[in-house]
C-alpha cells in the first residue's frame, strides 16, 4: 500500500554537489550537526510547553502541588535516612510541610560527603518513625479526599524522587496517580533556553534570589523546591539574545 502523502515544509535547503570524499565528509558533517540541533530544538520545545501547562495549572488553583525528597545514607544510598514533603494548595496558597527520620537507620550519619542537617528542619518539626509509618504518611496525605486527582508531583530532578519513593514501596503512578509531573531543573532549563542545562538546587535558588536555609534537610530541600518551582512560574520566558548573554 502506498503510504499516505504529507505536506512538509523544509527549511534551510540548498543544492549540493558531491565529486569527492572530501565534499561527502564535509557534507555528512553539516548533517549530523543539522541533525544534533533538530534534536535540541524538538527537546526544548517540548520543555517549553511543560513550562506553560505548569504556569496554566498553578493559575487554575485547583491542584495540590507536592514537592518530596529523601536523604540518603552516603555510603549507601539504598539506606533511607529523612523524607520531607511539601505540599503547596494553590485554592488557599498555604503550605504544608513534613519532616520524617528512619529510626531503622538512626545510627548512620552523613558529614564526610554532604552535610547532616536532620535535625535542622525550618518549617515544623521533626518525627521518628520506622520507614513503613512514613510511607504510610506519605500515601494518607497525597490520597485524601480533597487531593484525589488533584496532585501534582514537582521535584528537582523529579524522577529520582519518585525511584525513592518506589523504593519505599509506594507506587506512586498507582496510588496517588497524579495529574501531572514537572522537574525545576528542566523548567529553568526552558526558561534560559538551553535544553541541556542542569543546575543544583542551592545554586539556582541563590541565582533567582529565593531566601533558602540549611539544604540538605529533606523537608527544607522539599519546601524550596516547591518555592523554586511557583517563582519559575512566575518568570518569563528569555528570548534568545538574553539566553546567548549568559
Amino acid at each position: 500500500m502506498i503510504p499516505k502523502f504529507q505536506n512538509v515544509t523544509y527549511k534551510k535547503v540548498k543544492s549540493t554537489f558531491i565529486d569527492s570524499s572530501q565534499a561527502f565528509n564535509k557534507i555528512n558533517k553539516e548533517i549530523k550537526k543539522f541533525n544534533k540541533q533538530s534534536k535540541a530544538d524538538s527537546k526544548l520545545r517540548k520543555m517549553k510547553e511543560q513550562w506553560e501547562k505548569a504556569q496554566n495549572m498553578v493559575k487554575t488553583k485547583k491542584y495540590f502541588f507536592v514537592a518530596v525528597d529523601v536523604e540518603s545514607y552516603e555510603r549507601d544510598h539504598s539506606c533511607i535516612l529523612e523524607v520531607g514533603w511539601s505540599m503547596f494548595d494553590s485554592k488557599s496558597e498555604k503550605f504544608m510541610d513534613r519532616h520524617f527520620c528512619a529510626t531503622e537507620y538512626k545510627h548512620l550519619k552523613n558529614g564526610q560527603f554532604v552535610p547532616d542537617r536532620k535535625d535542622r528542619f525550618n518549617f515544623g518539626e521533626t518525627v521518628w518513625e520506622s520507614l513503613t509509618n512514613i510511607r504510610d504518611e506519605i500515601i494518607k496525605d497525597l490520597t485524601g479526599e480533597n487531593e484525589k486527582g488533584n496532585v501534582v508531583f514537582v521535584g528537582h530532578d523529579v524522577q529520582m524522587d519518585v525511584k525513592y519513593l518506589e523504593s519505599m514501596k509506594v507506587n506512586v503512578e498507582e496510588v496517588i496517580n497524579p495529574a501531572a509531573y514537572f522537574d525545576t531543573a528542566e523548567m529553568n532549563a526552558a526558561r534560559v533556553g538551553k535544553p541541556n542545562q542542569r543546575i543544583g538546587l542551592g545554586k539556582l535558588l541563590d541565582e533567582l534570589d529565593i531566601e533558602n536555609y540549611c539544604l540538605h534537610n529533606a523537608g527544607n530541600d522539599a519546601h524550596y523546591t516547591l518555592c523554586l518551582f511557583l517563582e519559575l512560574c512566575k518568570l518569563p520566558l528569555q528570548s534568545p539574545e538574553e539566553s546567548s548573554s549568559d
